[in-house]
């Protein structure tokens, strides 16, 4: 059980969120999880947050900005392979770091006004890299190229090879060179004839 807390504010109301879906999951977010682990009663918690769902809404586009401003660092100064690369890199470390809300954040948008806004760091970075190696950003493509990573992804998160049985960092590398030969060929579709 979290300590009682002098003042709280609808910061530490998300801090705790965050804390309780990276360690479980956001199906684990309850009112109640959040009330026992911020030492509070759950009626205090809506003057923070009007309900669950906006509570989540919160967590969700807080997690894609803090995830653009890592993909923005790796961008940053890189272009073509190496940019693409420095992109997979940031993406995985977040998911490392934060499995519950990278789950979140590549879920279906609860607020998606408050999603795109939120994700425009992200789509920056990510559009200038693609850019870099002469492709336009589209949907198709974030989809296409963001497939193989999430894949390995989820694969390494939920524990599906055992540690030993398989090289998940080669597998990663291996999904990174599909991303890059997705967007070369992309690349070579939008070139004029």
């Amino acid at each position: 059980m979290g300590a009682r807390r002098e003042r709280l504010d609808q910061s530490a109301v998300i801090d705790a969120a965050e804390r309780i879906v990276d360690a479980g999951g956001h199906a684990q977010l309850t009112m109640t999880a959040l009330a026992k682990d911020l030492g509070v009663r759950v009626p205090s918690l809506y003057s923070h947050v009007a309900n669950l769902e906006t509570l989540l809404s919160l967590v969700q586009n807080r997690a894609i900005a803090e995830l653009g401003s890592d993909l923005q660092r790796a961008a940053m100064g890189r272009a073509g392979h190496a940019g693409v690369r420095g992109l997979a890199a940031a993406l995985r470390s977040f998911a490392l770091r934060h499995p519950g809300r990278y789950a979140l954040a590549l879920s279906a948008p609860i607020d998606r006004p408050g999603m795109q806004l939120a994700s425009r760091t992200a789509e920056e970075a990510f559009g200038a890299v693609m850019a870099s190696m002469g492709a336009e950003l589209s949907n198709e493509l974030a989809a296409l190229t963001l497939s193989p990573l999430h894949g390995a992804l989820t694969l390494e998160r939920n524990g599906l090879f055992p540690s030993g049985e398989v090289d998940i960092d080669a597998v990663y590398e291996r999904a990174i060179d599909q991303v890059i030969y997705a967007i070369e060929v992309s690349t070579a579709s939008q070139a004029p004839i």
